[in-house]
């Protein structure tokens, strides 16, 4: 059985289901044999509306139209967001299904590592804001809409071990890469917008928010809010405002598909990782190997 937990969601554009295998290939190259303690998987949230974007982008394909990858682009990203709230409060809706995709993935994981494995979440773009909804129904006691509706599904007893897990509880990290956030909360008042709690109701993981400056879907959280200042453990600059070379590019797609190569990311979650990993295993080690431990 797995010692810990990643899970990894995609953002915005057409998803490949392979999106995050250059990051986790390179963690296991650097991890050697402990990768093999660890359950990685990916959430496809928006795996539902892949075919309804097809249609339409090869539809509009019929008329001239310049910059065909950025409409692309824009095209998925946008209409996943419009999708997820459009129908929030329908029973088996957009909102709903994107829910239940989440939900699996956890459950999956929770097979393979057990309901106390500490959980990494990875999360891209427009994927920041959908395990945020997830996250935010999660805690809140009663909910009318998405998967936590009337308590959750039915067969896991509430307050049990794995409803905690599903809900998230056991998350220790979660890495936002190039979230896309005040983009749909920016015309709220300040103090209305809330981020989901990193360390109350049951929840105690850190939040780490990287963003490249030449990113215009990805943008630093502590500012948006006190409720964000507060929940977010640190903004990272991916590539610093004061490499003049990075600046000079100016805005661009590129920055926003390149987090699941950034060494920046890649060496936090070393960290991270290798630490949870030192943790794990001495509270499985035996209180006889932890008697001898301290003897010596």
């Amino acid at each position: 059985m797995a010692d810990l937990v990643i899970l990894a969601a995609p953002g915005m554009g057409a998803v490949d289901e392979r999106f995050a295998e250059p990051l986790f290939e390179s963690l296991a190259s650097a991890l050697g044999d402990d990768w093999s303690r660890i359950h990685a998987d990916t959430i496809l949230c928006q795996g539902h509306l892949q075919s309804n974007f097809e249609r339409v982008f090869e539809a509009m394909q019929k008329r001239d139209m310049d910059y065909l990858r950025a409409r692309k682009f824009m095209l998925y990203g946008l209409g996943e967001a419009a999708a997820q709230l459009a129908d929030i409060d329908q029973r088996g809706g957009n909102y709903d299904k994107a829910q239940l995709a989440i939900y699996q993935t956890f459950e999956r994981a929770a097979k393979a590592a057990g309901d106390t494995a500490p959980v990494i979440l990875l999360t891209h773009s427009v994927g920041c804001s959908i395990l945020s909804n997830y996250l935010w129904d999660a805690q809140r006691p009663s909910i009318n809409h998405g998967v936590w509706r009337d308590g959750g599904p039915k067969g896991v007893h509430k307050g049990s071990a794995k409803d905690l897990f599903l809900r998230g509880k056991t998350m220790a990290h979660w890495y936002t890469l190039g979230a896309s956030n005040p983009l749909w909360t920016a015309g709220m008042p300040r103090d209305q917008i809330q981020a989901v709690t990193s360390d109350t109701r049951g929840y105690n993981f850190r939040w780490k928010n990287f963003y490249h400056p030449d990113d215009l879907f990805g943008w630093p959280l502590k500012p948006l809010s006190p409720s964000y200042n507060q929940a977010v453990y640190r903004d990272y600059e991916t590539r610093p405002l004061a490499d003049w070379s990075a600046a000079s590019w100016g805005p661009q797609l590129v920055a926003h598909d390149g987090y699941w190569q950034s060494e920046l990311v890649r060496n936090n979650l070393l960290e991270d990782l290798r630490d949870l990993l030192k943790k794990t295993q001495a509270r499985r080690s035996s209180p006889l190997q932890r008697a001898a431990a301290a003897a010596v």
